[in-house]
């Protein structure tokens, strides 16, 4: 089965000098990505926290590709250009379509997660189911495979870590300078990091609040993603307080740690 997602964000780095620039900018090790591959990574503030969060897709020697996992596109591509300078390279908003599959394809992105789940790009297929009840449903999978979808209002306020982005291999610590690089390296090193993410249960007959508290009032961290399981049930990701994690919660039960 097709699924055709809402509203991709994807932006285009080309030019002779892509692959340097994107190294320089990104979180994970660029050059160890191959043509026709693809790695998570993120591009973070000097303070490390998550601006966007991506599918990195290499083309070619010249071409890259970011499949956002929130954010707009267009957003991106204007806080990267003053980065650019007398580089090759050209950003521009791609148009793609994506699609997601329950079935292996030519060039399709294989997530993490059970059952195996694919995703596809600049594909046309009429077929392709559009309806909220599929949507949700590979919502619902992400969630579950611990893959975050960031919400506009979350970008520049979390680190990888709460996110889980090191358990997917988006953050490098061992190659050269990027945003936010001694902010990761210090945390890997020295340690320090006191939040991550969690699966949860929500028993709400509304959306439920973005913050989780405990049963005793303590602000036990933040809601990162929903999707509706069933009648008043929902799932969420969240970032939660290690040291909260185990006490009992206001109308949320922890499933798994991503940790």
């Amino acid at each position: 089965m097709l699924i055709s997602l809402p509203d991709p964000q994807l932006l285009e780095i080309t030019g002779a000098d892509a692959l340097k620039f994107a190294h320089s900018q990104f979180s994970s090790d660029v050059r160890i990505l191959e043509n026709g591959g693809w790695q998570w990574s993120a591009w973070l503030s000097p303070q490390g926290r998550v601006r966007a969060f991506f599918h990195l897709i290499r083309d070619s020697d010249e071409r890259l590709r970011l499949l956002l996992r929130g954010g707009r596109a267009e957003s991106v591509r204007a806080a990267l250009a003053p980065y650019v300078m007398r580089a090759k390279v050209l950003l521009r908003v791609d148009q793609a379509r994506v699609f997601a599959a329950d079935k292996i394809s030519t060039g399709a992105l294989a997530l993490p997660g059970t059952p195996p789940r694919w995703l596809i790009l600049g594909t046309d297929e009429s077929n392709a189911d559009a309806s909220p009840q599929a949507h949700m449903a590979w919502r619902l999978a992400d969630i579950r495979a611990g893959l975050p979808l960031l919400d506009d209002s979350l970008l520049d306020q979390l680190l990888p870590q709460w996110l889980g982005l090191d358990r997917l291999g988006a953050i490098s610590v061992k190659k050269g300078c990027y945003p936010g690089q001694e902010v990761m390296s210090r945390l890997h090193f020295k340690g320090g990091n006191k939040r991550s993410l969690y699966r949860l249960r929500l028993d709400a007959n509304s959306a439920p609040a973005a913050t989780l508290v405990t049963i005793s009032g303590d602000a036990a961290g933040q809601i990162v993603m929903t999707a509706q399981r069933g009648d008043e049930v929902y799932e969420a990701l969240a970032t939660l307080n290690d040291s909260l994690a185990g006490a009992a919660l206001v109308n949320a039960t922890v499933l798994e740690h991503f940790g």
